[in-house]
């Protein structure tokens, strides 16, 4: 299959590279011609087979993957769980279909952000731009908070961005990572389902609640010990979740 954009190295540190993945060629050309204006260097690929080549030889920083494939006999939630696997960068997942158990499956097998299509373009690149702005803080090791954060046996540093628990590394997605250092630093305080997805997904976030079911489900099975009685995100019912009160340093 053609290739829309042509392949070439990232030496250019300060270049964004977006892959768009889907089988849909006017909302491809629509949404690369306005990823485009901005300044972004996007690449296409149209079925999962050149989503993965394209993964591997490109390291995109962004991946904007079209669930609902039409002309090709590809599975869009595999091709996102693929993604995940070899790569950490983040997902945003396009569909028609909103109801809530397609979106959480989509985030259980790794993506970042669920939008349903139709959209405004406006929406669509603010929130290209509030995933990036978190991906680039989790690559840079931005640190505005202490060196470490300890409680029992749950240690997050966050200059290194690393979480181990009992000693054993703890490996997180930039989304689960962020979840869990936001709550760590508001340890003790009820922390209210808006104000946590503001602070992870940005500020036009807000009513998505699924995504905190799924990302703090996901946390809890990384770091806790009995999941289905967390000790470290305990959930505040109907308001949001509180980080047991710990020892930091």
């Amino acid at each position: 299959m053609t290739q829309v954009a042509p392949l070439r190295p990232n030496d250019d540190k300060d270049i964004v590279r977006i892959l768009l993945i889907g089988d849909e060629p006017n909302l491809l050309r629509t949404l690369r011609r306005n990823l485009l204006g901005r300044g972004y260097d996007v690449l296409i690929a149209l079925d999962d087979v050149e989503a993965y080549e394209t993964s591997e030889s490109q390291a995109p920083d962004l991946f904007v993957l079209n669930l609902d494939f039409t002309s090709v006999n590809v599975d869009g939630l595999q091709i996102c769980a693929e993604l995940r696997r070899k790569s950490q960068s983040p997902i945003i997942v396009l569909s028609a279909v909103g109801s809530e158990g397609i979106k959480i499956r989509a985030f259980d097998l790794g993506a970042d952000d669920y939008v349903v299509m139709p959209f405004g373009m406006d929406e669509f690149l603010a929130r290209v731009r509030s995933t990036l702005r978190r991906w680039s803080a989790y690559k840079a090791g931005v640190v505005n908070h202490a060196h470490v954060i300890l409680s029992g046996d749950l240690l997050i540093n966050t200059d290194s961005r690393q979480v181990t628990v009992r000693g054993d590394v703890v490996r997180l997605t930039p989304h689960e990572y962020s979840v869990l250092l936001y709550l760590a630093q508001h340890a003790g305080k009820v922390v209210t389902h808006r104000e946590l997805l503001k602070a992870v997904w940005g500020d036009q976030y807000g009513d998505e609640r699924e995504y905190l079911r799924v990302f703090v489900s996901q946390v809890r099975r990384k770091i806790e010990e009995d999941p289905l009685r967390p000790s470290y995100i305990l959930t505040e019912p109907g308001v949001g979740y509180r980080f047991a009160q710990g020892q930091s340093s």
